[in-house]
């Protein structure tokens, strides 16, 4: 086999570049890894680089699920006393007004926890495979 001529060497270009994942430092992200890191809601995202998504999630979590538990303890309170008081009337649209706001914060909360797993996992998944950030659209399972 004769040796190639300088002429006939294949030249690099933007087409025939590797691409390096997204986000700078062209380092390949772990996507069962982000998914871990996201038993804190936010902390997937901030291993992914994504600081706003990590605010997004962890803020939304605690602004629903933590007035959600607060609702559910301090109601105990104000339900003792309805029944104290004799009461039932009061206390039963009470308890039950209660009982469904917590239920609908609480399944939020829930919802945005699991969202900023599957998110992710699949932005990690994304980057690795040279999306730039965004680019692949939302991946939450509640659709903002």
């Amino acid at each position: 086999m004769a040796p190639q001529a300088l002429d006939d060497a294949p030249v690099a270009d933007e087409t025939t570049r590797p691409v390096e994942p997204a986000g700078g430092r062209g380092r390949r992200r772990r996507p069962n890894l982000a998914a871990a890191l996201s038993v804190v809601p936010g902390g997937g995202q901030l291993y992914n680089g994504e600081p706003g998504k990590a605010a997004f999630f962890l803020l939304g979590t605690l602004a629903s699920m933590g007035p959600a538990i607060l609702l559910i303890t301090s109601g105990e309170r104000l339900g003792t006393s309805l029944l104290n008081a004799h009461r039932f009337t009061l206390f039963l649209l009470f308890a039950f007004a209660s009982i469904v706001v917590f239920l609908a914060l609480f399944l939020l909360g829930l919802t945005l926890w699991a969202s900023a797993v599957v998110d992710a996992r699949r932005s990690a998944q994304e980057r690795n495979a040279g999306a730039p950030p965004g680019e692949g659209g939302r991946w939450w399972l509640l659709r903002l």
